[in-house]
């Protein structure tokens, strides 16, 4: 019990130390500085990894999209940082986009938008940007209507345009923090569904 509660203040004290290192790497035109890739924060190793299920991909109609609850007012607008082969992370409220060393073979000018739904979505470009390395996109799903939900089965799709169907990508689940990681080698609209 004691160790849960110290995880849990952990947690709560490295969300505001990002915070407030987000806030200090703001610059006057609203652009965030890329955090440095040597404070990329590795998944907890609790974590509940799910996979593909082996469908070619998923009609809309098929998917159970995860629902807003409520939405932050912090996740209005687009987040940019101009991110190099070093990697960094780029924080949009609170998700993030974390691009390891290699990912990139020159600066680029990332995006993380959340089009006003009524569903956990997300932008991320330019789209079609493709990396070296997977990149890991962290989402928070805190403000999501939980409701009969079971968190172990939440997954990452990404919407492929070619064939208009949004299929799985590897996830990992952190149902202690309402944390999901998405892993990528490609830019595109993401979504988080209930499998």
């Amino acid at each position: 019990m004691k160790i849960a509660r110290s995880m849990r203040l952990l947690s709560v004290l490295l969300f505001l130390a990002l915070g407030a290192a987000l806030h200090l790497g703001c610059s006057q035109d609203g652009r965030f500085s890329p955090v440095e890739p040597e404070k990329i924060i590795a998944p907890p190793s609790t974590l509940i990894t799910t996979d593909d299920d082996g469908d070619e991909g998923e009609d809309d109609d098929d998917l159970d999209f995860l629902m807003v609850a409520r939405r932050d007012p912090a996740e209005e607008g687009v987040s940019t940082a101009v991110i190099g082969p070093e990697g960094g992370i780029l924080p949009h409220a609170s998700h993030r986009l974390e691009v390891p060393a290699g990912a990139l073979s020159e600066p680029l000018e990332l995006s993380f938008a959340m089009p006003l739904s009524d569903t956990l979505t997300f932008d991320m470009g330019p789209h079609g940007t493709q990396f070296n390395v997977p990149v890991s996109l962290v989402f928070n799903y805190g403000n999501a209507d939980l409701t009969g939900v079971n968190e172990a089965l939440l997954q990452v799709y990404y919407y492929d345009p070619s064939t208009q169907i949004f299929e799985a990508i590897p996830t990992a689940v952190d149902t202690v923090n309402n944390l999901l990681f998405g892993y990528t080698d490609h830019f595109s609209r993401y979504a988080l569904i209930r499998k």
